[in-house]
């Protein structure tokens, strides 16, 4: 090769260098930034049912699915109605399951469905009506788990007598319990507590009276069945002097009661047992949030405030996990919502605030999973906002379920935490229909370029 040839090829390698160096500069300048965007929660269409619902209950299922029970007022006798929703989303045809009011539905680890229901009778005192659907099969016929008193001109339309209040509890192994209070307040009768036991594949037992009305009255009963079959009971006890106590009382599987143990003073909000055989009971105690827990072979231990000292509570909400989350969220200056929680295993947080706005806030609901996923909402009688908190992470921002303004008032707002994180919201308002949505949760945040 010539000196000449050499040197015009150096050349023309050396452009060439420069002009591929230059092209990958400009491809590198041009490539966008990266950046990391918090998850959007967004709430899907609303689903309505019928209107003027006499109580609605809503259960989550373990394969995702969401299950509504409701008094319809449409037809005569006026029955009890429910509908499921799919874990594709889409809403069944109502089903009905018999003559009554005010449902109360609950879903075991195995998809099973039970539902208990009060029912008016001519003559008689207000009964407890139940039915189950087992997984995959249809409802089976009502079965009436009271026992009834002759009560001549009764139901007279405007006093209660009989069975009120009532709660369900379920557990894989086929065992369900309900309770309910028993008594006529309009007519001097003292109300009682009051449960029916379904052995796993057995029949529906006799009737139990867990509190006697002897120096006093029971009401608002709590239930919780652990894994063993033990179920615990919990209710206010207001003597006839003195103030109200929450009591607890535990059932074995062998049918033994235990002796009635006074936790606290105080109304109770919920009870809970963990999978490993916890019990918690929350309750409000002049104007705080106090928490008692049973650990499993030991001692009630002493109640604890897990709410600040100069906090007064006016509203509040409380849900518990199975494996032993809480969630507590309260109402305090009429306008602000803070919440504390616990992980499973661990200690209570210091408060956080998750709403403060202008306007003022009247009820407050929470939920929370077995994953330990978290919603709280509220309302100002007319709209409904939200946040959830994905287990491990932080509050995420607030979302609007339904929008305030009207005249319409809110009866009754309730929410349940799906598996895989979904919430499930069902609000009965005034003049309007029942009505459902679903919170789709986004999973992780996702990458914006």
């Amino acid at each position: 090769m010539s000196v000449r040839a050499g040197a015009l090829l150096v050349v023309a390698l050396s452009v060439s260098l420069s002009a591929s160096l230059s092209v990958s500069l400009s491809v590198q300048a041009a490539r966008p930034s990266v950046a990391r965007v918090e998850a959007v929660d967004t709430w899907g269409p609303v689903h309505r049912f019928e209107g003027a619902p006499r109580g609605e209950s809503v259960a989550a299922g373990p394969d995702g699915s969401a299950t509504v029970a409701w008094g319809s007022q449409r037809g005569w006798p006026e029955p009890v109605k429910v509908a499921r929703r799919t874990p594709t989303g889409r809403w069944s045809p109502p089903a009905t399951l018999g003559e009554g009011f005010a449902p109360v539905v609950a879903a075991d680890p195995l998809g099973n469905l039970t539902v208990a229901w009060c029912r008016e009778r001519n003559g008689f005192t207000t009964g407890v009506w139940v039915a189950r659907k087992p997984a995959g099969r249809p409802w089976t016929r009502p079965v009436h788990v009271s026992r009834d008193r002759k009560a001549p001109g009764y139901p007279d339309g405007w006093t209660s007598y009989g069975a009120a209040g009532l709660d369900v509890a379920v557990t894989a192994a086929g065992a369900a319990v309900v309770t309910w209070e028993w008594g006529g307040p309009d007519r001097g009768v003292p109300s009682r507590i009051q449960a029916v036991r379904r052995a796993p594949h057995g029949r529906w037992g006799p009737v139990e009276t867990v509190s006697s009305t002897v120096g006093g009255e029971s009401t608002g009963a709590q239930v919780a069945v652990a894994r063993n079959g033990t179920a615990w009971v919990a209710y206010d006890r207001s003597p006839v002097t003195g103030p109200t106590g929450v009591v607890v009382r535990s059932r074995s599987a062998a049918g033994t009661w235990s002796p009635a143990a006074r936790v606290d003073t105080g109304e109770l909000g919920d009870l809970g047992v963990s999978t490993r055989g916890d019990v918690t009971v929350v309750l409000l105690h002049r104007g705080r949030v106090r928490v008692a827990v049973l650990p499993r072979g030991r001692a009630w231990q002493p109640p604890v405030a897990v709410t600040p000292r100069d906090v007064r509570v006016t509203d509040w909400s409380v849900a518990l996990s199975p494996r032993g989350a809480v969630l507590v969220g309260y109402l305090w200056r009429d306008d602000r919502v803070d919440v504390v929680r616990r992980a499973f295993g661990g200690s209570w947080t210091a408060p956080v605030t998750v709403a403060d706005p202008v306007a003022p806030v009247y009820e407050v609901f929470t939920a929370v999973d077995a994953r330990g996923d978290m919603f709280t909402g509220w309302s100002d009688h007319y709209g409904i906002w939200s946040r959830y908190r994905p287990t491990g992470k932080g509050w995420r921002a607030e979302t609007t379920a339904q929008r305030g303004g009207g005249v319409e008032v809110l009866e009754g707002v309730r929410s349940q935490v799906l598996p895989g994180g979904d919430v499930v919201l069902l609000w009965a308002q005034e003049g309007k229909p029942l009505r459902a949505r679903v919170l789709d949760v986004q999973v992780g945040d996702r990458i914006e370029r």
